[in-house]
């Protein structure tokens, strides 16, 4: 096995690891969440990641096209998982003009030059903006979720980083020795790994941040329905945990999201709305003013 072999196993055995966890916690707590989308796109960059350990076996057309593509697949799949964490409608047309327009650009550096430095720049120029516009759409969620995952959101700016210092080298690297492109790709792969760590974990433990605060809120809601409720016993107001008074359909529609709908009773209907002599003696009114004795 060769060193590159070896590197891409290592990212291999990370990324799956990392992508079961994820598709275990969504399986027994998170469905119905964009936890999904997250463990989908870890499951590709692990996909991708053993296409490239089988690189060397592989023809070299398709070692050159496939795998490089396929990490493209995983960070427009990022992004759609981003924006779903973000509440925003995930832009499934341009994740998929990106990769299109990706898939062409390999192919025409497989026809002319496969091993151009520009194939490099290209590289960094689609995985730096899906990674940035991941980066924005974080930044973009409600602050409750924008909190939990801003962990997240620094990595992809990190990583978005990284790859216009990798483009800014690889535009360059004609003029120089071949082993710096070396390590250049050594650079890459490592940083991969460095990349997918660092998101899946703080995606998991920013999931169970965000399901720890609605515990708490759910719990500080139940103590609050639980115990004694002071009512104002002219108004029917309640007084809240704050000392200050409420209307009662306001206290548990803030509480217990419960609506209010307004009617009346038998009772009241026949007091206040009923024949005159049904009704109750307060709210009779006598249509002649009493004789005077």
């Amino acid at each position: 096995m060769t060193q590159e072999s070896l590197l891409y196993s290592i990212n291999l055995a990370v990324a799956a690891i990392l992508a079961a966890l994820l598709t275990h916690y969504w399986w027994r707590a998170e469905r119905g969440t964009g936890l999904g989308a997250w463990a989908l796109a870890a499951w590709t960059m692990a996909a991708a990641d053993l296409v490239f350990a089988l690189r060397p076996q592989l023809p070299y057309g398709v070692a050159r096209f496939l795998p490089t593509l396929m990490v493209t697949g995983g960070m427009a799949v990022l992004m759609i998982a981003a924006e779903r964490s973000a509440g925003r409608r995930p832009a499934l047309g341009l994740a998929g003009v990106a990769v299109a327009l990706h898939g062409a650009l390999l192919a025409m550096f497989l026809t002319v030059n496969p091993e151009s430095d520009w194939r490099t720049v290209t590289n960094g120029l689609v995985w730096g903006a899906l990674s940035s516009a991941a980066f924005l759409r974080l930044r973009q969620a409600p602050p409750d979720v924008r909190r939990a995952l801003a962990v997240p959101a620094f990595v992809f700016l990190a990583h978005g980083l990284f790859h216009v210092a990798r483009l800014l080298v690889a535009a360059s690297a004609a003029s120089v020795e071949a082993v710096s492109s070396a390590w250049l790709q050594v650079a890459g792969d490592v940083e991969v790994s460095l990349f997918m760590v660092a998101l899946f974990v703080s995606l998991l433990a920013g999931h169970l941040s965000l399901r720890n605060d609605e515990l708490r809120a759910a719990q500080g809601e139940v103590t609050a329905l639980s115990g004694l409720l002071p009512i104002c016993a002219w108004c029917r107001k309640v007084r809240n945990s704050d000392g200050y008074w409420q209307q009662v359909e306001r206290f548990f529609a803030e509480r217990a999201n419960v609506s209010f709908t307004h009617s009346i009773c038998e009772s009241c209907l026949d007091s206040h709305f009923g024949p005159p002599d049904s009704r109750h003696p307060a709210d009779a009114t006598p249509s002649h003013p009493p004789a005077r004795q």
